[in-house]
């Protein structure tokens, strides 16, 4: 009896804080508590709606082992097959839709309200994101990834340093999840925004310089005169051994006594010529007679 009364006061105080819209960490925490739970027992689940456009956030846990909740296949991504759906899952499976069911708490602070989660589609990828409520100026935090995308039913893998816990109010289990991780809210921030890609100011540039038309009458170029071809000379063509043309020449002795033709010809050594002494009549000279020294002519 007593623990169902702490439990009706602790909703009934989470509905009265809540009605403010903010929660102060103090107060949380001195409300609050959280609990280890085992990792294997909860499944993290992009769950698609709008024609599967669009996720959000779903997290079933296994109760008790008479039925699976859901069953998992395939990788990159991790395909979900939500088996709850097809059974009354009442004491077997839990189901929280919502930031009723399962809020943030970071460096042992409950954020509530502070932080809600959406899943973004990114670089093929579907993440959870914490994005913050009240200070816009902070940066958004992942959370988990599915490794892959998919339009259906996908498991969420919690990135490193970040698991599923309980939230207790004095040492009794809300049924309320939690994703948590360790580290104060500032390392976390201070993580996510060296995370951020740095962004290249433009470069400025001067205006470019208009262009004014020339009011200048535009120049007609003209033709480079021609040069009409050179004919070529023909080149003579040499004639091999031309007889050269003869000189009227005047006719020697010898050529008028034996004839042009023996001219002509090219003339032969002669012998030098010994003087014989002829006697006529193998007789010495008589009276009227002569002896006459001929002069021996080899003739040609």
């Amino acid at each position: 009896m007593s623990t169902l009364l702490n439990l009706r006061f602790a909703t009934l105080a989470m509905l009265c804080v809540s009605s403010f819209g903010i929660v102060k960490p103090a107060i949380a925490n001195s409300m609050f508590g959280q609990q280890e739970v085992d990792q294997k027992q909860f499944a993290v689940i992009a769950s698609p709606y709008s024609g599967g456009n669009a996720h959000q956030l779903l997290i079933v846990k296994q109760i008790s082992s008479v039925r699976p909740c859901w069953s998992e296949s395939g990788s990159s991504p991790t395909v979900i097959n939500p088996l709850l759906a097809e059974f009354d899952f009442t004491n077997i499976c839990g189901r929280s839709t919502d930031s009723n069911g399962y809020s943030m708490r970071v460096g042992g602070e409950d954020q509530n309200w502070k932080y809600s989660f959406r899943v973004v589609k990114k670089d093929n990828d579907l993440q959870l994101v914490a994005y913050p409520n009240i200070d816009r100026s902070a940066p958004e935090l992942l959370v988990a990834r599915t490794r892959g995308y998919t339009n259906g039913f996908a498991k969420f893998y919690m990135e490193p340093g970040w698991r599923v816990t309980e939230r207790t109010f004095q040492g009794q289990n809300l049924g309320h999840v939690y994703l948590t991780n360790d580290q104060t809210l500032a390392s976390l921030n201070a993580v996510a925004i060296a995370a951020r890609p740095t962004s290249i100011p433009p470069v400025a540039t001067k205006p470019p310089i208009p262009v004014v038309p020339s009011t200048k009458p535009p120049v007609v170029s003209q033709p480079a005169p021609t040069t009409p071809p050179v004919a070529a000379k023909p080149t003579p063509t040499p004639q091999a051994n031309a007889p050269k043309p003869t000189q009227n020449r005047r006719l020697s002795l010898w050529e008028r006594i034996f004839g042009q033709r023996r001219a002509n010809q090219t003339p032969q050594t002669r012998p030098v010529s010994t003087p014989v002494t002829q006697q006529v009549n193998n007789t010495s000279a008589t009276p009227g007679n002569f002896v006459v020294p001929v002069e021996a002519v080899n003739t040609p």
